[in-house]
């Protein structure tokens, strides 16, 4: 279907499909829109238990346990593709890291590295592999999660903002391109109650996580709103204030949200003032 109904018994890859919100995402695509999903994740152990949890529906799920911030893996899940072992429609780009909260030049060259591979290099590989595959097709989305700090980098997260940012930008940019024939909407949710922040040095403070919207609620909105066709889907209160905070006052925005983290003395904001 296309239109304003773009989801409905499609074929989806999902990467970093296990947990959090792919593991939502999966599982209402499967049993909300019909769809036939091939999950993507580097943990075998959890796409086998999410096959198992669909029950009745577990024919309308498929696995592939692949590392997707190494290129050559882009390939071979392309290849699956061509050779038709799995006709697919729509591609998720959800799989993505959170580093620890700390002041740039406090990482690891590693920490750098797979950062910007999983969350920024692996969005552009997927383009590469997937637009031949999408132009011809009617229906074909590549839907990628970026973040809210796409809209507002915060003190703390220079290189998960820088990849996020690319992701926004590099995703509204082939949405124009290829208008009319593959639908490319940038998702800026704000916080999450998934495992990126199991990535944190310190226990993630209790008051980010209730601020923090639940996997499976933030699943129903970005599956609505893409279903609609929206082209830039924001959503969270903390998203939304951070994009009107940045696009407002760009400097004293930053130095806000700073305050904060230095004023609320958690131990998951400690690296970026020490």
């Amino acid at each position: 279907m296309s239109g304003k109904s773009r989801l409905y018994g499609k074929n989806v890859i999902i990467t970093g499909a296990s947990g959090g919100l792919g593991k939502e995402l999966t599982m209402r695509l499967v049993r909300k829109y019909g769809c036939r999903v091939l999950g993507v994740s580097r943990s075998e152990e959890k796409l086998l238990l999410i096959k198992e949890e669909l029950g009745e529906l577990t024919d309308r799920f498929e696995y592939l346990a692949l590392d997707v911030s190494l290129r050559d893996n882009w390939k071979l899940l392309a290849e699956r593709v061509r050779s038709g072992q799995f006709d697919a429609d729509i591609l998720i780009n959800n799989a993505g890291i959170l580093p620890g909260f700390a002041r740039f030049g406090r990482y690891s060259r590693n920490e750098v590295d797979r950062c910007m591979a999983l969350n920024q290099n692996a969005v552009i590989w997927s383009a590469e592999e997937f637009i031949p595959l999408f132009s011809g097709k009617k229906g074909t989305a590549i839907i990628n999660i970026s973040s809210s700090d796409a809209l507002c980098p915060l003190a703390g997260t220079s290189v998960y903002s820088a990849s996020k940012a690319s992701v926004r930008a590099f995703s509204e940019a082939v949405r124009e391109e290829y208008r009319g024939s593959i639908y490319v909407p940038a998702v800026c949710p704000g916080f999450i109650r998934t495992d990126i922040m199991s990535h944190q040095s310190h226990t993630v403070s209790p008051a980010v996580r209730f601020f923090s919207m639940p996997a499976d609620k933030a699943a129903r909105i970005l599956l609505r709103r893409a279903n609609a066709g929206r082209s830039r889907i924001v959503f969270g209160l903390d998203a939304h204030f951070m994009s009107a905070a940045y696009r407002i006052a760009p400097v004293w925005s930053l130095r806000f949200f700073k305050f904060v983290f230095k004023a609320s003395r958690q131990e998951m904001f400690r690296d970026i003032f020490k």
